[in-house]
This record gives C-alpha cells, structure tokens and sequence, in this order.
C-alpha cells in the first residue's frame, strides 16, 4: 500500500508539473541545455573559445601541478614551435637539465633518464624470463633521454584560458601534508615504489 502511494504522489507531483509548463506556454528547445539552440542541429551550437597563452617561453608562470607528481602543463606559447619527432624535439633545446637552470626552464626529471622497462630474456623451453620478477626496474641512462619519453605532447599540454560554461570545482590533493611540497616538483623517482612491495603487489 505505501508502495502505491508512492507511485500515485509521484503521478500526481508530474501532472502538476506538465500542467504548469503547458499552463505557461510551450518551453522553447533553445531555452534547454547550456548551449541554448536547439536540439536538433549542430549549425548554430557554438564551442566554447579556447584562449591558448600566448606568452614566450621563459615569460609566463607556472601552472600548479593538479595531482602528486602530475607532468607539468605547459604554460607557455607552442603554437610557432616544428612538429615533434623522434629526430627533432625543440623542447629539449630549454628544458634539458644542462640548459634549464641558465634559461628558467623546468628541467626534464631524472625519470625521463631512465629506463624502467625489465630486461626480457628467453630459455631453451622458449619461456620468457624477466629480471624485475621482485623489484620495480629503474636503468640509469647516463643523461641519454630514453627512446620512450620522446613526444613531449602526450603528457604535458598547453592549458585553454577561456570561460567554460560549467566551472570545473576540482581540488587539488597532494600526498604531502602542507600540499606545498607537490605543487611546484615532482618527486617520481624517490616515490615510484611507495604502497609496492617485492613482486610488484600492492600492499
């Protein structure tokens, strides 16, 4: 009985509000969403802008890392930069560690020196045997950037300055107590290991 009662209250709760809208006249489709046409068509729905910075390299401030130990956003123009490849990365001409420090640049971490990929070996029976069964591999490389961490892009991005229609309310947390420590570095390589235990389970 309560069930049906429910159900009746919840019939009657929308016939007053389909009552009401008809009652005030017809509800225009432009008038619904966020983009404000209607819902038919993508002719008249505009994006939001974006509004890249604009700012040279060594002239704009640093965008506060979102998470611990999050890639750094790029803060600056990119847009007159060449195409990164494997053979030509205009980033590392300010941002390897040598040239950072005289130019004001963030330097390339000591992780993106680093291998972390286990060696992989095979037997006579033709089973594969690695060497990280019960350790997390990390291989300096000397100050040789490795091969994998070539394409800037993929982790670290220009960031749009434009209004957006709903506001993002996203907080960042840090692992750190203050939340200082995370904000301005990254601490990859004295962390990589935290919460893991021998034979990569987490703990």
């Amino acid at each position: 009985r309560m069930k049906t009662s429910k159900i009746m209250g919840s019939f009657v709760a929308a016939t007053v509000i389909i009552a009401g809208v008809w009652a005030a006249g017809e509800v225009s489709e432009e008038s619904l969403g966020l983009r404000k046409v209607d819902v038919y068509t993508e002719y008249n729905a505009v994006p939001n802008d974006t509004n890249y910075n604009k700012e040279a390299p060594g002239s704009s401030k640093k965008i506060e890392r979102a998470f611990t130990n999050a890639p750094p956003m790029i803060p600056h123009d990119i847009s007159e930069l060449p195409e990164i490849d494997k053979a030509d990365n205009a980033c590392l001409s300010c941002h390897m560690p040598d040239m950072a420090k005289a130019l004001g640049a963030t330097p390339i971490p000591k992780s993106h020196f680093t291998s972390f990929r286990p060696t992989v070996t095979q037997d006579g029976d033709e089973d594969f045997k690695s060497d990280a069964a019960c350790k997390v591999v990390k291989k300096d490389l000397k100050g040789d950037l490795w091969k994998g961490r070539w394409n800037c892009t993929q982790c670290h991005a220009p960031q749009t300055q434009g209004k957006l229609k709903v506001e993002s309310t996203f907080k960042a947390d840090y692992t750190d107590k203050k939340g200082q420590k995370h904000q301005k570095s990254s601490y990859l390589m004295d962390e990589l290991e935290d919460g893991v235990r021998p034979g990569n389970s987490i703990q």
